[in-house]
């Protein structure tokens, strides 16, 4: 039977290998799920990558045979975020005031581009979730083996296995911290400044049932 104990998943199909590199802190609450891809074509080289002392990373990962490996504790921030976009301006819902906010920071004078963007996501991480997209402080990540092709500015198409165990991962963190899978789980393109279409595979797969 599947348990979560101490922030961990306790199942035969969870390897669990933490790696201290990646956990800054506690989380709080629990709020929300963000789905990535790593860019790369097997587990291997995220996990080196770990062992090695990286410091950002993932709660979880899951290879192309759809083995899920959980990389951090659920009870620790990962930094698997990066730079929030502004949700209100992204879903044109701001009100007036904080339209002119988000714009001031961005078009601020004297400040590169990356500087603008790192303050406006400050910005954001400032509000209470859902008026924001998920931060660090608040989320579970998971990876999702895949490399990133460039000239078609798209993912590998997830495997079978993959779908399958990202689903009953998602199912088991939704329950345990009572999150709504249709409001609760984004792709990460969707919401910080990566490549857009990274998640965006997997994430209909959950909403619809249909492989991408």
């Amino acid at each position: 039977m599947t348990q979560v104990k101490d922030g961990k998943i306790v199942d035969k199909t969870v390897d669990i290998k933490t790696y201290m590199s990646i956990e800054h802190g506690s989380i709080n609450k629990i709020t929300s799920i963000v789905l990535h891809r790593t860019d790369s074509s097997n587990a291997g080289s995220t996990l080196q990558a770990y062992a090695d002392g990286k410091k950002s990373g993932a709660h979880f990962l899951i290879d192309k045979t759809g083995k899920i490996y959980q990389t951090a504790d659920m009870r620790k921030i990962c930094w698997h975020i990066g730079i929030l976009l502004p949700r209100c301006q992204i879903e044109k819902n701001c009100n007036p005031k904080e339209l002119k906010t988000i714009t001031a920071l961005i078009h601020e004078k004297g400040f590169s581009f990356g500087r603008r963007a790192r303050n406006l996501s400050r910005h954001e991480v400032g509000k209470k979730y859902p008026l924001r997209y998920p931060s660090n402080n608040d989320s579970i990540g998971i990876e999702v083996v895949g490399k990133f092709w460039p000239s078609k500015k798209s993912f590998d198409k997830p495997t079978q296995q993959q779908l399958k165990s990202l689903k009953w991962l998602v199912e088991i963190i939704a329950k345990e911290y009572k999150l709504n899978i249709k409001t609760n789980v984004y792709a990460h393109g969707a919401i910080a400044r990566k490549e857009v279409s990274e998640g965006a595979q997997i994430l209909q797969y959950l909403f619809s049932g249909v492989v991408p």
